[in-house]
């Protein structure tokens, strides 16, 4: 887990640097371009080997649809703080998404809301309130906005993973959002500006690390929850707000406000709160079977 937050900590850095030379449309495109074609050859790959597959449902495509356009606009909302605020900022808005996946699944999947649960709401909109009060961050209200859907966004992503079970591989998921990505920011490209931007050697190199750490962190963060329980490697998954923060400080950002930084802190905290029944869960399991 903590190899895939490095690895997408290096996507992010790289879409930082790629942001001062191409417009957001051309990150989406790219991104989603870079990802499609790194997916197809670990498809080639495991083909190649005879991986035994089971028997998947038919039908699922309109979710499967569905499911890579919430990405899309999640990765979008994040693109445009990427650019315009500082890294960590940014990434600490994605990171919400524990959040209102907890919220969501209460309303849409109607499942129970425990006390940990509703403490780590409260912990993380105190968080959210912290890193978004225009007072103390200097933020937008654009940046606000962008950074609670690239949130949300991204938690109704994840629900609608859930609904894929059965009917489609880890790997044609991940492939969907990539072809869905592109297409949108190509489109975003043809009806919003005049073609491509130029680029040179530099931007095409790290369009390169672009598409090969979000492809490795991607199958490393896809390991860490099939060979571990979600509540012992979600946490580490924040360390991405911390990568974030450092190499964001190497770019170029400004050091953080102080309420900037107690915010992250709560955001964290609250990730932790949710995974906290997970752990304890883990935990007596583990002493039973000593």
């Amino acid at each position: 887990m903590l190899l895939g937050a490095v690895f997408f900590s290096f996507m992010n850095s790289a879409l930082k640097v790629l942001s001062n030379s191409i417009t957001i449309n051309e990150n989406l495109f790219f991104r989603g371009i870079t990802m499609a074609l790194f997916v197809l050859i670990l498809i080639y790959i495991k083909k190649q080997k005879k991986h035994k597959t089971h028997q998947n449902k038919k039908g699922g495509w309109g979710k499967l649809i569905f499911r890579g356009i919430l990405g899309s606009s999640s990765l979008y909302a994040m693109l445009y703080n990427i650019e315009t605020i500082s890294l960590g900022t940014s990434v600490a808005f994605a990171e919400t998404a524990p959040i209102w996946t907890a919220i969501f699944a209460f309303l849409i999947l109607k499942e129970r809301l425990t006390f940990s649960i509703i403490s780590s709401v409260i912990v993380g909109f105190i968080g959210v309130i912290l890193i978004s009060n225009p007072e103390t961050s200097n933020l937008k209200t654009i940046n606000i906005i962008y950074g609670i859907l690239s949130g949300v966004f991204a938690s109704l992503a994840f629900i609608s993973i859930r609904a894929l079970r059965g009917y489609f591989d880890d790997l044609t998921i991940m492939l969907s959002f990539g072809v869905i990505a592109s297409l949108m920011g190509l489109v975003l490209i043809f009806f919003t500006q005049d073609g491509f931007s130029s680029l040179n050697f530099k931007n095409w190199f790290f369009i390169f690390v672009v598409g090969i750490s979000g492809t490795i962190g991607q199958y490393y963060i896809t390991r860490a929850y099939t060979f571990a329980p979600p509540g012992v490697v979600a946490p580490i998954d924040y360390t991405r707000i911390i990568f974030g923060l450092i190499f964001g400080i190497i770019l170029g950002d400004a050091i953080p406000d102080i309420f900037s930084i107690i915010g992250m802190f709560f955001i964290v905290l609250s990730g932790i709160l949710i995974a906290m029944p997970f752990i304890i869960q883990e935990f007596k399991r583990k002493k039973v079977t000593k």
